[in-house]
């Protein structure tokens, strides 16, 4: 290996939350994840109601989360090396690779929990009783919830819908915080 080389780790440590791999129409390509929600790419791990489920939840906890790609993000980390992955669950030991189960499980366990106390998926709550459910998860205190520790996986999903809303220059500038990144991305995602 050469000094020109780039290897994975470089360039996530170059790039932060910019771009990452998508396939699209068979062919490898760098999006950003709001690029990569933009064009419609196709999910690798997660089925397109998951997606869609998590999105929507990630959005009722940060408005703009599913538009920024959070559903991209998390499903484009779930198909890496759970050490390389840049999601928070691998922060945390109670959290075991593959990460894909604890977020199919929480997933699942949300729909279960939205249908159970509506009798309507979580995209057809009100916001009342999004803010209802949302409450009872992040307490702790949801009864029948099959899935990771309702506190944790609120956690999680809440965390990355934080790193691809604000985890970027731009997300910086809109809280009008200076970014000041250790090492400065190259170009502008």
């Amino acid at each position: 290996m050469t000094p020109d080389d780039i290897n994975r780790r470089k360039f996530v440590r170059n790039t932060g939350l910019g771009a990452l791999a998508f396939n699209v129409g068979g062919i490898l390509s760098l999006l950003t994840p709001r690029e990569a929600y933009a064009n419609g790419v196709e999910f690798k791990l997660l089925s397109n109601a998951d997606a869609t489920l998590l999105a929507d939840f990630a959005d009722h906890l940060l408005p703009g989360a599913a538009a920024a790609g959070v559903a991209h993000f998390v499903d484009s980390q779930l198909a890496v090396d759970p050490q390389e992955c840049l999601l928070m669950c691998k922060y945390f030991p109670q959290i075991k690779a593959p990460f894909a189960t604890f977020y199919a499980s929480g997933i699942a366990a949300l729909r279960d929990q939205a249908q159970a106390k509506f009798a309507k998926p979580f995209a057809g709550l009100d916001k009342t009783q999004k803010n209802a459910l949302t409450d009872l998860i992040w307490r702790g205190e949801v009864a029948n919830w099959d899935g990771p520790p309702p506190p944790l996986f609120y956690m999680m999903v809440r965390s990355d819908a934080v790193d691809v809303v604000y985890g970027t220059k731009e997300g910086f500038d809109e809280l009008n915080i200076p970014y000041m990144a250790h090492i400065m991305p190259t170009e502008k995602w």
